[in-house]
């Protein structure tokens, strides 16, 4: 029986592409450059599955073909805005994603950003390469204190409370949260939060502000 026929539109960590190529007649993107409308129109043509990731931008389009041959898109990442999935569907294809794999790598992201910030990282690391760091002095790059600071998180989902607990149980942040639905009390409860109604409440009373909604 012949192998189904997979198209990986992006590099895939080593050992996982010398997995799938046991089991798939597997295709790579070696350059690993973004395909394009008419590349991903063709694939679908031609390959079983395919495996896209948020750089490939499939909108309806790509899916105007005469045959489909693609039954499952396969996405490598928890969004899947990048695809029409009506149209998709209205091909016969899954679409399917990986939900929730990356919330606690997000929401560490998120807190070295404001880390970084708050202490002027950024700026001190790039003087110590450039060779222009001289020795400590009091007023030199002073930052701003995270620990006990207010922070305000729009967007309370998985990614938003994974960054509430770092900041509450870590830092010992306050936490003031903005949401589009009401917030269980039990889940503020957990992280010692408050939902503030109003974007305009909310900025006034925090020294940092965490964005964890769709971008757009």
């Amino acid at each position: 029986m012949a192998k189904p026929k997979v198209l990986v539109t992006r590099r895939w960590p080593a050992a996982v592409e010398a997995k799938m190529a046991e089991v798939f007649d597997l295709t790579l993107n070696r350059d690993d450059r973004p395909l394009s409308t008419d590349d991903l129109r063709g694939a679908l043509g031609d390959y079983d599955a395919v495996l896209p990731t948020v750089t490939d931008r499939l909108p309806a389009q790509v899916f105007d073909l005469p045959r489909a041959r693609t039954r499952i898109l396969a996405n490598y990442g928890v969004g899947f805005a990048h695809i029409d999935t009506d149209a998709a569907k209205s091909r016969g294809i899954a679409v399917t994603n990986t939900p929730d794999v990356l919330s606690d790598c997000t929401a560490d992201i998120a807190m070295t950003l404001m880390l970084m910030v708050a202490r002027r990282a950024g700026e001190g690391e790039r003087e110590l390469r450039d060779g222009r760091w001289t020795g400590w002095r009091p007023t030199h790059l002073i930052g701003t204190r995270v620990s006990g600071a207010t922070l305000g998180i729009v967007g309370f989902g998985r990614i938003g409370q994974a960054m509430a607990q770092r900041a509450h149980h870590g830092f010992g942040m306050r936490v003031l949260v903005h949401n589009r639905s009401a917030v269980a009390p039990e889940i503020l409860a957990r992280y010692g939060a408050e939902q503030v109604r109003d974007l305009d409440d909310l900025l006034p009373r925090c020294d940092f502000v965490s964005l964890h909604c769709p971008g757009g």
